[in-house]
């Protein structure tokens, strides 16, 4: 920030010591034009946080990944090949409640054993870096059962028994663990995954073993398409790690929707 005062540009802080003060910050800046680019310094709750206000908008961003697990961050700093240099126009996905409300969405919606995952690690403070993640999991493990989503796809349907649901935007999710491996920050298109008919035995590998949907095994139903809703009632998702509604709720992906300037490298 220093840098940017002596180098005679106007910086404005909005950092704020709650994510709804710094939510609200960010958008009366907005509401009065004093943004003309961003720099997000933060992990992926701050870039979920930020995009509820920059979806859509001409704003660049710059990203400064210093999260626990900095899963957007890294699936975007892949197109720069590691330079740390992007210019790529990301999309994002806007998730719908019956009510009516939007939210956006950077990287992966879960649903099933991984967001009682993210909700359990969200308690575990003490804990930093993406082995909460991996605790966790071994925490909840007693309590694993798995859901059935009736779910469709670009309006075919189908039904899963699932022990892990995911839609994705980009490949991560968990500090590096990839539920929708092909995914692709630009490529216009929602990637699904559903973990079928598995105990917690056979779940484990898929989770802890960093490779949530790359498995060619038939307990591992994968699909693509732009509009996925999920019809059943009363599934908890979390996206970005953060909570973003009960079902239903429609995922559709709004091609480029985020202006993304770089990912800057962290020392």
């Amino acid at each position: 920030m220093a840098n940017l005062v002596s180098s005679g540009k106007q910086v404005v802080d909005l950092s704020a010591p709650t994510p709804a003060a710094a939510s609200a910050k960010l958008g009366d800046a907005m509401h009065r034009g004093d943004i003309d680019r961003i720099v997000l310094a933060g992990g992926d709750g701050l870039i979920h946080l930020a995009i509820q206000h920059l979806a859509q908008t001409d704003i660049p961003v710059t990203i400064a990944p210093i999260g626990s697990g900095n899963d957007f961050a890294n699936a975007v700093r892949e197109h720069g090949e590691g330079t740390g240099s992007i210019g790529l126009t990301a999309d994002l996905v806007r998730a719908t409640g019956n009510d009516g409300k939007i939210t956006w969405v950077a990287s992966v919606a879960i649903a099933g054993f991984p967001a009682d995952i993210n909700e359990r690690a969200n308690t575990m403070r003490r804990i930093w870096g993406s082995s909460v993640y991996a605790l966790a999991a071994a925490r909840e493990l007693p309590a694993f059962r798995r859901r059935t989503f009736e779910v469709s796809i670009d309006a075919i349907p189908l039904t899963t028994d699932s022990a892990m649901l995911a839609i994705g935007n980009t490949k991560y999710f968990g500090g590096g663990m990839l539920p929708c491996p092909d995914a692709l920050a630009n490529d216009g298109l929602l990637h699904f995954t559903s973990i079928e008919n598995v105990d917690r035995r056979r779940l484990l590998p898929h989770l802890l073993g960093r490779a949530g949907g790359t498995a060619d095994r038939k307990e591992v139903l994968r699909g693509i398409g732009e509009r996925i809703e999920i019809e059943t009632v009363g599934h908890h998702f979390w996206a970005d790690g953060e909570p973003i509604g009960t079902s239903p709720l429609t995922f559709e992906v709004v091609p480029n929707a985020l202006k993304i300037e770089q990912v800057a490298k962290v020392t």
